[in-house]
């Protein structure tokens, strides 16, 4: 396991994007979990992109809201000697609202004004610290296992006041196409109502399943952003009644009017009115929407159906009598007024048509002097083209798109295209490579490596084929336990998943462990994952010491229990006591470690006189095992003449 400062445990990859992967981490010190975010090296060798990184930790370090995902630490990580910055910012268990979307289907109005109204809390608190998102999408948006909503990736924020930054010198324009407002696709300056526009987006495609724009390259969906109205979301989401249809698509559309100044004014105006829409209260959009009819409304706080205004009645009122009855004395003097009225008009016209086709030659004639031509930047590295292009009076945006051949970074082509004549300040946009297309990476634990090829085949990713194995108490032997990078992350197409394959349980050899002391002999054991039980035995051995044990020499699971058969020292040879007093005989019992009694049994008559008050008899052979607290039973010699041998 690397670990980072002293302090990060790195674990398994949870996410990787353009610039940066994710990775989960354990901060040793705290003993929590966290998520480490790690710039990619071959971004971390461009100065532009370690700057937006490091400021992506700044601006989040500045910000202090439970609707915010927090930061708590950054530095740089020496990679043969590159600094390679990270942050280490809260982990996040759940899911994020473009995977909601895509799983579960479109949310219901009132469900995507509940979701959305925490991310309008937390841009607003974003806004209040003087820093704009500016990469507002459904992927930026969690929701954590326990239900609360988190906006996250600052990686483009940009503070308000921040005007020093070379990055911030640029008019180029940093993004997501389907999220992007006008301004900014036209290179403009993004502000908090920028945020809020995308917001409308990001709430256009929760409700109705799919973006406001869409196109077939980023340029096609920025034009549409600038020049086209979407269509109205109550018209692709079934089952609204007019009511809800007017209120959602008025919320929606005023966060996405193409002037700045016709949107909700600040992320928190935007969240009251999404309050309303989720209770099914009149929303404040909806209003100014419905103030456009004739007739009053009754603008109470429930949902209502606004009605065209009837039909008159037949029967004319006195004002409508008196009016027709002088219409009819005024006809006459109202021609002659329209008569004037129209040579009036006919002698402007003549001017204005005069004017303008004069002034058209004089407006060719200018323009042909002041039009500049745009230069073929095709093939060129991003910053180079558009340098090149600003030098020559342009606005510039850039948009990032996919290239299976060619490197991140070369643009692929301009809009317009090389040769065209434009005027200064026309915006010309830049198509760069972000290398190959990306596509999420699907799971393939709990699954073979032959089954894990077809399935990352089909989302046109490839098996690593170097695969590490490694044993498991969990999962089956042949099948996926990990991967790398993890499932549910975004990688370019062609790029290779790496597994790691079970060998099931782990096997391990019994070791010969005879002779050993128990104490060494389980602390061998468990050195290699096994367990020990111990069955104490009548033996000669010293005390503890092991005598058998069971399987030894064999593999087993790792985990398994293994009997050890152990002497529990109580058996000792029997010593010769014959011809002993009893006080002889126990003395040298007692030296070789018994510990038992002696028990006197009936005298044995002899004919000796020398034999009496020995032992002429004892219960256990001498060299017989006895145990050290066995009884030993003797015989004592008594004289008696009587058997004593006649003599002859």
């Amino acid at each position: 396991m690397t670990l980072i400062a002293n302090r990060y445990q790195l674990g398994s990859t949870i996410g990787t994007g353009g610039m940066s992967d994710v990775y989960a981490a354990t901060d040793t010190v705290l003993g929590r979990e966290v998520a480490l975010k790690m710039l990619k090296t071959d971004m971390a060798r461009d100065e532009n992109f370690r700057e937006r990184f490091r400021r992506e930790a700044q601006n989040s370090a500045r910000l202090n809201h439970p609707n915010i995902v927090s930061v708590y630490d950054t530095g740089d990580l020496d990679v043969d000697g590159l600094a390679v910055p990270y942050i280490v910012m809260e982990r996040i268990h759940g899911r994020n609202l473009r995977d909601i979307v895509r799983q579960d289907g479109p949310l219901r109005p009132y469900e995507a004004a509940e979701f959305l109204i925490p991310v309008t809390h937390a841009l607003q608190a974003s806004h209040e610290a003087g820093i704009i998102h500016r990469d507002v999408k459904p992927a930026n948006i969690m929701v954590t296992n326990t239900g609360t909503v988190k906006v996250m990736d600052f990686g483009i924020a940009r503070a308000l006041d921040d005007s020093t930054s070379a990055m911030t010198q640029t008019s180029a324009v940093i993004g997501t196409a389907q999220y992007l407002s006008p301004e900014q696709a036209r290179g403009k300056p993004a502000d908090a109502r920028s945020d809020v526009y995308a917001l409308g987006c990001v709430m256009y495609e929760a409700v109705t399943g799919r973006p406001p724009f869409e196109g077939e390259s980023p340029f096609a969906v920025a034009y549409q952003h600038v020049q086209e109205d979407p269509d109205a979301p109550s018209t692709l989401i079934d089952a609204l009644t007019d009511a809800e249809a007017v209120n959602v698509d008025s919320v929606i559309l005023t966060a996405m009017a193409k002037h700045p100044a016709d949107r909700y004014q600040s992320a928190a105006e935007m969240g009251a009115d999404l309050e309303r829409l989720e209770r099914g209260a009149v929303t404040d959009a909806a209003r100014t929407h419905l103030a456009a009819y004739d007739e009053p409304v009754d603008y109470d706080d429930r949902a209502v159906v606004v009605a065209p205004p009837a039909p008159a009645s037949p029967q004319p009122t006195r004002y409508a009598q008196h009016r027709s009855a002088n219409e009819k004395s005024s006809n006459s003097w109202m021609k002659w007024v329209a008569a004037l009225l129209g040579l009036v008009l006919a002698i402007s016209a003549g001017v204005i048509a005069f004017n303008y086709f004069a002034g058209d030659e004089r407006e060719k004639e200018q323009t042909a002097e002041t039009m500049v031509t745009v230069p073929e930047v095709t093939g060129k590295v991003r910053e180079e083209a558009v340098a090149e292009l600003e030098g020559l009076g342009f606005q510039v945006a850039v948009n990032d798109a996919p290239s299976p051949d060619r490197p991140r970074g070369e643009v692929l082509g301009s809009n317009p295209v090389a040769g065209s004549q434009l005027r200064p300040g026309t915006l010309v946009t830049v198509t760069v490579s972000s290398g190959r297309e990306i596509t999420d990476v699907p799971d393939v634990t709990g699954i073979s490596p032959q089954e894990a090829a077809e399935v990352l085949g089909n989302a046109s990713l490839e098996l690593h084929p170097e695969i590490r194995r490694e044993n498991s108490d969990d999962v089956p032997a042949g099948m996926i336990i990990s991967q790398n990078p993890a499932a549910g992350s975004q990688l370019s197409k062609g790029s290779q998943v790496s597994v790691v394959v079970s060998e099931g349980r782990e096997k391990v050899q019994v070791p010969s462990l005879v002779g050993m002391n128990v104490n060494q002999a389980t602390s061998t054991l468990n050195s290699l994952g096994l367990e020990s039980t111990v069955t104490r035995v009548d033996s000669r051995r010293p005390a503890d010491e092991v005598l058998a044990v069971a399987g030894e020499n064999t593999e087993v699971d790792a985990g398994t229990t293994i009997e050890l058969r152990v002497s529990n020292g109580m058996i000792l040879p029997m010593v010769d006591i014959t011809r002993m007093t009893p006080t002889e005989a126990e003395k040298a019992l007692r030296e070789t470690g018994w510990s038992g009694r002696l028990a006197a049994g009936p005298t044995v008559p002899t004919g000796a006189l020398v034999d009496q008050g020995l032992i002429g008899h004892q219960s256990v052979p001498a060299g017989q095992d006895i145990r050290k607290d066995q009884e030993i039973g003797y015989n004592l010699w008594k004289f008696d003449a009587a058997q004593l041998s006649p003599i002859r």
